[in-house]
C-alpha cells in the first residue's frame, strides 16, 4: 500500500477571495501528493502570472508565501490505483488549464471541456480512479464535492497552518507583456486553431 495525501488551501490571493465571495466555502484550492513533499494539480506555474498553467509540482511554498490554513486528508492507496493515477497524470500533462470553467463554477457548476482541467476537475479525476463517491454532476465537481466525497468514505482531515516559507522562483515578479503572452498562449490551446509555440 502507498501514502497518498488530498491537501485543500485556504488560499488569500485575489482569486483565492473572489472564489470564497461567489462560492461561500473556505478552501480554493485542492492538490494530491504521494509523499507529502511533491504536489500535483492543475494550476499557475508562476504566482504572478494566473495564465502559465497546466498540470504543476507544487510545493508547500507554492501555498505559503504567507501563513496560510490547509487541511489535509491522507489515505493509504494501492499499487495499481497509484499506477493508474501516475499513467492519467502522464495523459494530461498537456492539457491546458481551463479558466472559463474556473469562471463559470460559481454561475453553473463550470462547463465541460474534456481536454482541459483546473485543480477541482483534475482531483475529482483522480477519485474516480479510486473509486470515490462523487455527485453526478452535468459538469463540473466543485472543491466542496471532493472533501465530502473523502468525508463520506470515513477519511478524516487535519487542519494546520503552514509557516511562511518563501519559494523565490514562484513569487518571481512577471512582466505585464508576458502575462498577456500567457493568456493568448492558454486561450489559443483552448479555443484556438493555430499551433502554440
Amino acid at each position: 500500500m502507498n501514502d497518498f495525501y488530498i491537501l485543500f488551501e485556504k488560499s488569500n490571493s485575489l482569486i483565492g477571495k473572489i472564489g470564497r465571495f461567489f462560492m461561500p466555502y473556505p478552501y480554493t484550492h485542492v492538490t494530491i501528493s504521494f509523499d507529502k513533499e511533491n504536489y500535483y494539480s492543475f494550476s499557475r506555474r508562476k504566482y504572478h502570472d494566473p495564465f502559465d498553467a497546466g498540470l504543476t509540482e507544487e510545493k508547500l511554498a507554492y501555498f505559503a508565501y504567507e501563513e496560510v490554513e490547509v487541511k489535509i486528508y491522507e489515505t493509504k492507496i494501492s499499487d495499481a490505483q497509484k499506477d493508474a493515477i501516475i499513467a492519467f497524470m502522464d495523459e494530461v500533462k498537456d492539457c491546458p488549464f481551463d479558466v472559463m470553467d474556473m469562471i463559470l463554477m460559481p454561475i453553473v457548476h463550470g462547463h465541460r471541456n474534456i481536454r482541459a482541467y483546473n485543480c477541482m476537475s483534475f482531483v475529482s479525476e483522480v477519485l474516480t480512479i479510486l473509486n470515490y463517491p462523487l455527485p453526478n454532476r452535468l459538469y463540473r465537481n466543485s472543491i466542496e464535492d471532493i472533501e465530502k466525497a473523502l468525508i463520506d468514505k470515513g477519511i478524516e482531515g487535519e487542519t494546520v497552518k503552514l509557516p511562511v516559507q518563501i519559494d523565490e522562483d514562484y513569487m518571481e515578479k512577471v512582466s505585464l507583456k508576458q502575462r498577456i503572452r500567457s493568456c493568448c498562449i492558454l486561450l489559443n490551446k483552448l479555443y484556438g486553431k493555430y499551433p502554440v509555440k
